[in-house]
């Protein structure tokens, strides 16, 4: 471990938060730790990007039992968690592992050694963990975000939006003509103009907006901490990338998509399904206005 590990100890108890901070202080890796005694209090830390390895004790004042650690793993399922209690419950630490601790470890047998080993493996583990995980989120012809992919890191995202009063707004694309594309060129083609869609999507949105597709013609986006005002600049700049792509793909049937938006407000805070309801709506509408266009009516 090269790198500073930012640890995060949730512990109510100051003796034994005091234990674990001695025995950190051994440890061969670099690292900072900061404590504190309720799992609510993890979120800021988490959410402003703070945390890269959480200690979690199970009797705290807002959480009990497992029920931290599910918390904890429904807002950030990227950050490893080690499980330190008092109780040696095999039948509790084999729940815990199942449910994504990546260590389980008892204050009364805790000693220096097996602590830091605990924190570097845990560290091993998770990375390897989140790399089958991530292959398994991602839509292998485009690579972006496949249907249950995007569902759990938009989810996320909203939650977050939430709590931190800031927009969001989703779009939802249909690629007009795919059909017709293969008909005309082969599938091979067609891949090629999905291919084409999702890399004018991530040249136009920015690293931190999520974008998938939910399967066929179908792409989605959300875009994080946007706002329906900035709308018309995002759709110019994901225009101008389609017509980057239309250049490389030379078909006359030309790359294009009709697309839905539905804004989030934290105030109203719809859910992501409603989300993609309103705007598979707005999508509709505007695919017939396509349709329309396309053949002259």
């Amino acid at each position: 471990m090269k790198k500073r590990i930012r640890i995060l100890l949730v512990e109510d108890n100051l003796g034994d938060a005091s234990i674990v901070q001695d025995l950190l202080r051994e440890a061969e890796y670099m690292h900072e730790l900061t404590t504190v005694a309720r799992v609510r209090d993890c979120m800021r830390l988490i959410d402003d990007k703070l945390v890269d390895m959480i200690l979690l004790d199970l009797s705290l004042p807002d959480s009990d039992g497992l029920q931290g650690l599910h918390r904890l793993r429904a807002h950030a399922p990227e950050i490893p968690i080690i499980i330190l209690t008092g109780f040696s419950d095999i039948d509790t630490a084999e729940q815990a592992v199942r449910s994504g601790a990546q260590d389980y470890l008892v204050k009364g047998h805790l000693e220096g050694n097996l602590l830091h080993h605990a924190v570097k493996f845990a560290e091993l583990r998770h990375a390897f963990r989140t790399e089958l995980e991530e292959l398994s989120l991602r839509d292998p012809l485009t690579g972006l975000y496949n249907r249950r992919g995007f569902r759990l890191l938009a989810d996320q995202s909203l939650r977050v939006a939430k709590r931190n009063g800031r927009d969001s707004v989703l779009l939802l694309a249909d690629m007009n003509d795919l059909k017709d594309i293969n008909d005309t060129y082969g599938h091979l083609q067609g891949d090629l103009a999905l291919r084409g869609a999702a890399r004018a999507f991530k040249h136009a949105l920015r690293d931190s907006d999520i974008i998938g597709r939910l399967g066929g013609d179908e792409f989605v986006a959300l875009a994080v901490e946007a706002n329906p005002p900035g709308i018309s600049s995002l759709f110019a700049r994901l225009l101008e990338q389609i017509e980057v792509e239309n250049t490389k793909l030379e078909m006359s049937l030309p790359l294009s998509l009709s697309i839905g938006v539905a804004p989030f407000s934290p105030r109203e805070a719809p859910s992501l399904n409603d989300l993609i309801v309103a705007a598979d709506r707005d999508m509709y509408e505007k695919k017939r206005e396509y349709r329309r266009r396309r053949d002259g009516g």
